[in-house]
């Protein structure tokens, strides 16, 4: 099975919809089952669109715009004949203009769960964070996949990264079968005794595990919420609750493996099963 994660940054990017494409035919040339994205954009005055039959929808759903990234992406890729089901979470609103949030893309019907993590739920407020949960029934083992896009680090526990772990701990300490985290956790793994530490207590980062290994960083330049970043930061990540073999994990997006799509580099992870 092959995973993406990547911070699309979608309408912020200049050319976007030639970075989109570009994003889809690598996903395409890799044969990718499941893909799961962040910074996903929709203009908040944009038309209503109607849901496509491959669309996961949530019980409570913010409507689909016409110009939702990953609604767009999807369409692109089902014209070249690659057919994915995908659902969508808000979490708040972005740059004054958009509605921001996370999407999931599958080769398989999923469940969508959107799960609030922050404090607040004031969409607002950039603070208010939705995790989207995608649950595969159907498997031989029950798998649950989130897309995750965390606040930074606060010293207050009532709030940003360790508040919203715990909610989404809480979350995934219920499903019985395999749970994977991917996306943007805002949590740089040199940094001791915080978000990427917090995690590694349940999860196992499965850049640690893989058998093979190519690049590791995905920041290597300032980028909203990292204005004074001076290093090279790995702050998206692959997380697996229970034991699997990783065959291979690739920093990607990079213009080494895939063209430059985005101010974060993706990651793509090839497990055994």
């Amino acid at each position: 099975m092959k995973y993406i994660s990547l911070n699309t940054h979608s309408w912020m990017e200049e050319n976007p919809l030639q970075k989109l494409k570009e994003t889809a035919e690598f996903i395409m040339a890799n044969d990718v089952e499941m893909i799961a994205l962040q910074e996903v954009n929709q203009k908040i005055e944009a038309s209503i669109f109607d849901e496509s039959a491959t669309f996961c929808s949530l019980y409570e759903q913010v409507p689909i715009k016409e110009d939702n990234y990953a609604r767009l992406l999807v369409a692109y890729l089902e014209e070249k004949g690659f057919t994915y089901y995908w659902g969508w979470t808000c979490s708040h609103i972005g740059y004054d203009i958009y509605e921001e949030g996370s999407a999931i893309l599958s080769k398989y019907p999923f469940k969508a769960e959107s799960l609030l993590v922050s404090p607040t739920n004031d969409m607002t407020d950039y603070h208010t964070r939705q995790i989207l949960l995608a649950h595969f029934e159907e498997f031989e083992t029950p798998l649950t996949i989130a897309s995750c896009h965390f606040s930074w680090w606060s010293d207050n526990q009532e709030e940003g990264f360790y508040y919203e772990w715990q909610q989404l701990l809480e979350r995934i300490k219920e499903e019985k079968g395999q749970v994977m985290l991917f996306g943007d956790f805002n949590a740089p793994s040199h940094l001791k005794n915080e978000g990427y530490d917090l995690v590694k207590e349940t999860m196992t980062d499965m850049f640690e595990i893989a058998d093979k290994k190519q690049g590791s960083y995905t920041v290597d330049q300032t980028i909203d919420g990292w204005s004074d970043n001076t290093e090279k930061l790995r702050i998206d990540f692959g997380f697996v609750l229970k034991p699997v073999d990783v065959l291979s994990y690739q920093v990607i997006f990079n213009d080494i493996t895939g063209p430059i799509v985005s101010d974060h580099l993706g990651i793509m992870i090839e497990t055994a099963s």
